[in-house]
């Protein structure tokens, strides 16, 4: 039988961003369960090369787009919903490249870390100057192998979507690759591996401003933990109607319901006694 597995979550919270970073983060768990058995927990971090408020009103645009058309697709799994939704969010930017100050160029600034966990599965994405990190057993690896210089708007998109399973202990990271530039791997796994995912966090962002970090700064981090399947015994109260008589002495000890044939005979018996 599978592990039921519960997600501990660490992200910077926005007050504590740099008033520079362009980076939009979206978590979504939903509380429904059957959106949760269908669509999983998504986690997006949208990234850009740029700074400014048009940069950061650029990967709100594609953050929103790729959640909302996401969770609204139910024509197919998992793998093309995602795909789909990248692809709408590029068309939407590449129809305000101009507003939006994204230039002209064929391979855009903006890049997208997606990951949704479904149960067990786990499906990550990246494209352009975002990453995603696996930690399993103090290892760290790369999914997929990012392609930086492939950012949104571009003339065609096609991401690969990477498919695998998570275990209890897994953790993974969407990164801004200016924060992991400026920190290096080894304290990305390091954080990862002994810091709780919101510590982690933290702890690797007050790295990045202390060593004089500007501009794109996002990270979501999670980690894969076992829930718990102690449930505690219910206690059955009995409840008479209001202004009813207490139950005579002689039949006090029979039960409300009791599903046995035992329960079928001492309720007749006691109509019978009645």
């Amino acid at each position: 039988m599978a592990v039921r597995l519960q997600m501990k979550l660490g992200v910077v919270a926005e007050q504590d961003r740099l008033p520079d970073s362009p980076d939009t983060v979206v978590v979504v768990e939903p509380s429904v369960g059957s959106v949760a058995r269908s669509k999983g927990h998504l986690y997006l971090l949208v990234t850009s090369r740029s700074s400014g408020p048009r940069a950061r009103e650029a990967t709100r645009l594609a953050a929103e787009t790729i959640r909302n058309e996401y969770y609204f697709d139910e024509s197919a799994g998992i793998r093309v919903c995602l795909k789909k939704a990248i692809g709408l969010a590029n068309k939407r930017l590449a129809h305000q490249r101009e507003r939006l100050g994204l230039g002209a160029e064929p391979l855009g600034a903006i890049g997208v870390a997606v990951a949704v966990v479904r149960g067990n599965e786990l499906f990550v994405a990246t494209l352009g100057p975002a990453e995603a990190y696996l930690v399993r057993q103090a290892r760290l690896a790369t999914l997929p192998d990012p392609l930086k210089e492939h950012g949104l708007p571009a003339a065609q998109v096609d991401p690969d979507i990477w498919r695998g399973e998570m275990s209890v202990g897994d953790s993974l990271a969407l990164v801004s690759p200016n924060l992991v530039d400026r920190l290096g791997l080894e304290e990305l796994k390091d954080a990862l591996v002994t810091l709780h995912p919101q510590s982690a966090v933290e702890h690797l962002h007050h790295r990045f401003v202390a060593a004089a970090g500007t501009g794109s700064d996002g990270a979501i981090a999670f980690e894969a933990t076992e829930v718990s399947s102690i449930q505690r015994p219910r206690t059955f109260v009995p409840v008479r109607p209001a202004g009813s008589a207490p139950a005579p002495p002689e039949l006090a000890s029979i039960p409300i319901s009791d599903p046995g044939p035992g329960g079928v005979a001492a309720m007749q018996a006691g109509a019978r006694q009645a």
